[in-house]
């Protein structure tokens, strides 16, 4: 897992790269628009234009501009047609970016200054060097940059590949959200380290194939320089999933997760989550579900322990072996039992999962934060909810805004007033834990836009906590497997759109053992 970063974490990570290795700032404006031009020179090497233009470059007046003014002589020099458009031709430039503008002009660059001039040019790639992280969401686009990004747009209309510097200009990087004039990349080519807005919704739509170039920043001195505070970090193809296991292992060694939920009508929400725990590799998987769903639940799990809900009248039912983690919600409805279970389950000392009904009956609950803040004052491992966009909503109200905006920060907001774990659904899931550190995952597709899907992943976060000390792995692990095996199965479907949580299940077994 990498790191991502926000703006001012870049900025600071440029500024303290200086102070330590004595090099000016502007070495890493060239060695970012090198890594930018041998990746653009790569793609052109064998295209005849004829009397086209390789690249045209569209320069805003900060440092993101200097890296399209540097890479645009570098192309120069090997012999690419390029041309600049300035979307500032009369304002003063960031010292470095004016440098760079004032380096290409000398060399006898071509710049282009009225749009009227850009009129019926074709280019094969276009570069959007405008803002890059300079975007911030609260300040509006100028009037110049609006008419800039309104003919790039019409240049990717006409064919040109649009490559955005950093970021695509109108997308902030701290948060994602996309100005509507903001223009999709085919490729985003980010230095330093990703940013947030690359990778989490909707900015990882606009940001097209991401490519980072490191420039000589190593992860020690990323790490030393920012320190381990709200770090957020990416899910990706190297989260380790599961450990290896011991040849001679038994079911006693891997946990006992116990399943609360399917009421009747809603048995196959409990089958998909119970299945899930399975493939997740757990010793047992116990159900404690309404009477009328039993003999459903019974057929479609038969390793399973069964039991039926507490009766009116009873606390708990104690026929079930002690649990090493439970999930609660998935199918459950709004009967009262649910909330009398959740009332039980939650000081307990066990990992909890509590998703769907569960939350929603949480919602209602007048001191519901105040029994999860209690779970980690006690000691206690932080109780995991898994709320969609809508849960999350009825959970936190007055975080409308904050969710509409910055999806990251509407995770954190729920994590720290319930100081428990987030998983907040959708594309890109962002997982929030109570002390700040956030996560964005990268796997999944549409395919898991079908009902039964959060169960499924609900089924694997439980079955994981039951077989691990950590919780926050757990987490991690089973969020990001979840989205591996909804990708696997879309390849060998061949569809996203045909893909059911069923299939998602079955392509479980390749997910863990994918290299």
């Amino acid at each position: 897992m990498t790191r991502l970063l926000t703006r001012e974490q870049q900025k600071t990570l440029d500024v303290r790269f200086s102070e330590v290795t004595g090099l000016p700032s502007v070495s890493l404006m060239e060695q970012a628009a090198s890594c930018m031009s041998e990746f653009i020179e790569w793609l052109t090497i064998s295209h005849d234009i004829g009397e086209e233009y390789h690249v045209i470059y569209f320069t805003g007046a900060g440092n993101n501009g200097g890296d399209g003014w540097a890479s645009a002589r570098q192309l120069m020099a090997s012999r690419r047609r390029v041309a600049v458009f300035d979307v500032y031709p009369d304002r003063e430039l960031s010292p470095d970016a004016e440098i760079n503008r004032s380096a290409y002009k000398k060399l006898g660059g071509e710049v282009i200054t009225k749009k009227e001039d850009l009129a019926n040019k074709k280019a094969e790639f276009v570069v959007d060097a405008i803002y890059g992280t300079g975007f911030d969401v609260s300040r509006s686009l100028s009037c110049r940059v609006k008419e800039a990004l309104s003919l790039l747009a019409l240049m990717k209309e006409s064919g040109s590949n649009v490559i955005a510097c950093d970021i695509p200009s109108g997308v902030d990087a701290n948060t994602g959200f996309a100005a509507p004039e903001a223009v999709s990349a085919d490729v985003t080519f980010t230095f330093g380290r990703r940013k947030i807005g690359n990778v989490t919704h909707p900015g990882c739509m606009m940001a097209g194939e991401v490519i980072l170039s490191r420039i000589s920043m190593t992860d020690e001195f990323v790490d030393e320089t920012l320190g381990d505070d709200r770090r957020v970090l990416v899910l990706e193809s190297e989260t380790e999933i599961l450990p290896d296991r011991a040849r001679d292992g038994h079911k006693g060694q891997f946990g006992r997760l116990l399943l609360i939920g399917g009421a009747e009508g809603m048995a196959g929400a409990m089958i998909l989550a119970a299945r899930a725990g399975e493939k997740a590799g757990v010793g047992y998987t116990m159900i404690r579900t309404v009477e009328a769903s039993m003999p459903l639940i019974a057929s479609a799990i038969p390793s399973a322990l069964l039991s039926v809900v507490p009766e009116e009248g009873e606390t708990t039912k104690k026929d079930l072996p002690e649990p090493s983690a439970i999930a609660i919600g998935v199918g459950a409805g709004k009967a009262p039992w649910v909330e009398k279970a959740l009332r039980y389950i939650l000081p307990l000392n066990v990992p909890v999962v509590v998703d769907a009904d569960g939350l929603n009956v949480l919602a209602n609950m007048a001191e519901a934060f105040e029994i999860l803040r209690s779970r980690t004052e006690n000691g206690f491992p932080p109780a995991v909810l898994t709320p969609h966009p809508g849960e999350f909503l009825r959970l936190v109200p007055e975080a409308s805004e904050l969710l509409r905006k910055d999806r990251l920060e509407a995770a954190r907001f729920l994590a720290d007033k319930a100081q428990s774990i987030i998983v907040l659904k959708g594309m890109a899931t962002v997982i929030a834990m109570p002390n700040g550190d956030a996560y964005i995952n990268t796997s999944g597709n549409v395919g898991l836009a079908k009902g039964g899907s959060g169960d499924v992943l609900t089924g694997l976060i439980a079955g994981l906590a039951a077989q691990t000390d950590s919780i926050e792995s757990a987490v991690t692990r089973a969020v990001y497997l979840h989205g591996l095996a909804a990708d696997i199965a879309a390849d060998n479907l061949m569809s996203e759109t045909v893909v059911t949580p069923e299939d998602v299940i079955d392509a479980l077994g390749e997910a863990l053992f994918r290299p």
